[in-house]
């Protein structure tokens, strides 16, 4: 009887974990890589928008609209299933690509923190190649774990998320298949919608060269695409992205992105140093989100 009780509740256990490996992967991932939007210049924006362009060309043209505005708010949500069990991470934030800075509050629920009682708030701030991160389950109220890019990506974390332009960049890897779907209301916004799927080998291929490993090439290989509906405004800029991925063991997430107030002040600082430790070595935040 002892035993069966054990296998049952280590079952449970993981499959309480795989659950926040995929919503960590989904939500704290975004908190914890960056991307290379915005790091190549862009023809000067004249607000005028061609109405005669396919969808196709619309969702190719959303991106490069993004990285010309350079800077947004976002708010995100990521429903994650898996296992029998299901979790919402929600969040908000801005970013400014060309600054490469990204300020996000991140609610995780109790699967992804560990925490018995319920969720947790993490606050996440990037700052010249550096994340910043404060709340459970990393640190306490108002300390701040100092996590370099650099040293994540060498020890195999996915660096590639953290920047929510980064899913924007992955729009230039769109199939053929774009589609127009009906409009909708974001945000007050009344946006045009398209779907269609992403290439992940073609998306792959936008990332800096240290994060195209084998093991990013051989996952992107296995996944082949992923759906994807983009709804843009009058000016094609985007206004929110839906992706669908699928993780281990059939596990799905659901990853909805809002953008607003494109090219609006951005501006993240590093913490009061005194409040700052480094994270111990070994201790990778989303070492197993990245790996799944």
């Amino acid at each position: 009887m002892h035993t069966t009780d054990s296998t049952t509740r280590t079952a449970r256990q993981g499959r309480r974990r795989r659950l926040a490996v995929l919503a960590g992967s989904g939500a704290t991932a975004l908190a914890l890589g960056l991307s290379a939007c915005g790091g190549q210049d862009e023809p000067a924006s004249t607000g005028a928008v061609s109405t005669q362009l396919s969808a196709y060309e619309v969702v190719q043209a959303s991106a490069e609209r993004s990285s010309t505005a350079g800077s947004a708010k976002f708010a995100f949500t990521v429903d994650a299933a898996g296992g029998g069990e299901s979790a919402t991470v929600s969040g908000e934030g801005a970013f400014d690509a060309a600054e490469q800075e990204v300020r996000l509050d991140v609610s995780l629920p109790a699967a992804a923190t560990g925490a018995a009682g319920g969720g947790g708030e993490v606050e996440v701030r990037l700052v010249e190649d550096t994340a910043y991160v404060s709340g459970a389950p990393l640190t306490g109220q108002g300390q701040w774990v100092r996590l370099p890019l650099d040293a994540a990506a060498t020890a195999g974390v996915d660096t590639s998320t953290l920047d929510p332009s980064h899913q924007l960049e992955q729009l230039k890897a769109v199939a053929d298949d774009v589609r127009e779907v009906p409009a909708t209301d974001v945000r007050g916004v009344q946006a045009r919608g398209y779907a269609g799927s992403i290439d992940m080998v073609k998306a792959l291929e936008q990332l800096p060269a240290e994060q195209r490993t084998a093991e990013a090439e051989q996952a992107a290989a296995e996944v082949g695409s992923v759906p994807f509906t983009l709804y843009v405004d009058e000016e094609n800029r985007p206004v929110r992205l839906v992706v669908d991925a699928v993780g281990p063991e059939g596990a799905t997430a659901t990853v909805s992105m809002d953008y607003y107030d494109w090219g609006s002040d951005v501006d993240v600082t590093a913490p009061d140093p005194a409040s700052v430790v480094e994270l111990p070595a070994g201790q990778m935040p989303v070492q197993e989100g990245a790996a799944a």
